[in-house]
């Protein structure tokens, strides 16, 4: 991984995303991935941001989605040098800015607010994001125990049914999806109060019909404040389904 600055009418054209990207008359930090897997086919590169399109089991495939809507978001784009057996080198750049960026204040008294919360099973199959949250709402005084997926997520539950106030649980994931565990932990526990969450928008999230559904879901990436809020009103109102 590398980090360094460039000028932004010298980001190449191909394999360009969004394809739509204009440079502005600035600099661009630019952070650089290497990686010596397999790399990628050619035909493959113009698919890796669609969210519906992966080469590995369902469920996979929204990371670099993700990726592209937060490097749009900041008017950044990324690019991919990639062949196969040869690895991929994936480049994101940010414009720079000169605007001096206020500091906040810490959320103390939202924090304190949180301590009364109680005890959260996180299920989430990504590693650094289960990680990332289940640090940060013990750090909020909450009890949090995680699971790497549905079928792991069951059996943690059945052993703390009785501590478990709120279930935040990621969409798609290997072994069992995220309906499929809301269905498994309502079956324990009806009236248990579930969180879903994705990379995927509510609405293409939440079509079509299930036999359960739960009190909220929450857009990946979502901001900590969003999380925080929604955990608290679920715990507070579990009986309020989407």
């Amino acid at each position: 991984m590398a980090v360094k600055t460039i000028c932004a009418a010298g980001i190449p054209v191909e394999n360009r995303f969004p394809v739509d990207w204009r440079s502005q008359d600035t600099d661009c930090a630019c952070l650089e991935v290497t990686d010596a897997g397999c790399g990628i086919a050619s035909e493959d590169i113009d698919k890796l941001f669609d969210p519906f399109f992966s080469t590995k089991f369902t469920g996979r495939g929204l990371g670099l989605a993700v990726v592209l809507g937060i490097v749009r978001a900041h008017g950044g784009c990324v690019t991919v040098e990639s062949q196969p057996s040869r690895g991929s080198v994936l480049r994101v750049f940010l414009p720079l800015s000169a605007e001096a960026v206020p500091l906040k204040p810490a959320p103390v008294l939202q924090a304190r607010r949180m301590a009364e919360g109680g005890t959260v099973l996180v299920v989430d199959d990504e590693p650094v994001l289960r990680k990332g949250v289940t640090i940060a709402l013990k750090r909020s005084g909450f009890t949090v125990f995680d699971a790497q997926d549905g079928v792991e997520a069951v059996e943690v539950f059945k052993l703390h049914r009785d501590e478990i106030g709120c279930v935040l649980c990621d969409l798609t994931m290997p072994r069992m999806n995220g309906w499929e565990t809301l269905t498994a932990l309502r079956k324990l526990s009806p009236g248990i109060a579930v969180i879903l969450s994705s990379g995927y928008s509510e609405a293409q999230a939440m079509a079509g019909d299930h036999p359960e559904l739960p009190q909220a879901f929450l857009s990946k990436p979502y901001e900590w404040a969003a999380l925080r809020d929604t955990i608290v009103r679920v715990m507070k109102n579990p009986k309020e389904l989407r």
